[in-house]
């Protein structure tokens, strides 16, 4: 597969904000352009249909974050902790994750596209659900993450932790390295009904 086909867009110039700005319960917030560098965001419920787009979020601890049916494009999150994260039904397009780090993370029944994740902690992501296209794992640590009733379109592991993962057979079609397939064995065979002795 070429390079090409792997790459995300980055996000344009930003400016840097000191502050979450203010959400309003009734109208969809629309950040675009904008660079945190550690900062702590809590307790955040984004409405339906909300968009951050060009958004930069380094050395950040993000906890109890909602978002449903929103869009989040050319964002990079770099040494950044996730916690009590959930993105559901959204679209996720042109992302870098570098050296997250997340508990109770989930992107249930969303469409990741152009999606790299690098050298991070994700055990228990919840991708139940999910269409990943032109997504890239790298160096992940994904113990116990949920694969149930995904698709994977040009997917690719590599140097990645998979035991324990639920979901298997939606590792249908994506590519990885032995060891990678090795920590997936276990899983596969129970959700094939192979026993183990």
């Amino acid at each position: 597969m070429a390079d090409s086909e792997w790459s995300v867009a980055a996000p344009a110039d930003t400016r840097t904000i000191r502050a979450w700005p203010e959400i309003d319960d009734d109208e969809p917030l629309d950040l675009r352009g904008v660079a945190a560098r550690g900062r702590r965001i809590s307790g955040v419920e984004l409405s339906a249909h909300s968009e951050l787009v060009d958004l930069v979020a380094t050395d950040c601890d993000i906890s109890g974050l909602l978002a449903q049916q929103s869009r989040l494009e050319r964002a990079e999150l770099v040494r950044s902790r996730l916690r009590g994260v959930t993105w559901a039904g959204g679209v996720v397009r042109d992302v870098l994750l570098d050296e997250v780090r997340t508990e109770d993370a989930s992107v249930r029944f969303s469409a990741l596209r152009r999606v790299i994740v690098r050298d991070s902690d994700l055990p228990g992501l919840d991708l139940t659900e999910c269409t990943l296209e032109q997504v890239r794992f790298e160096q992940c640590t994904l113990r116990g993450a949920r694969f149930d009733h995904a698709t994977m379109v040009q997917v690719g592991f590599t140097g990645c932790d998979l035991t324990g993962v639920s979901g298997a057979a939606a590792f249908a079609g994506a590519s990885m390295q032995l060891d990678d397939l090795l920590s997936l064995a276990p899983s596969l065979a129970r959700e094939l009904g192979i026993t183990i002795i």
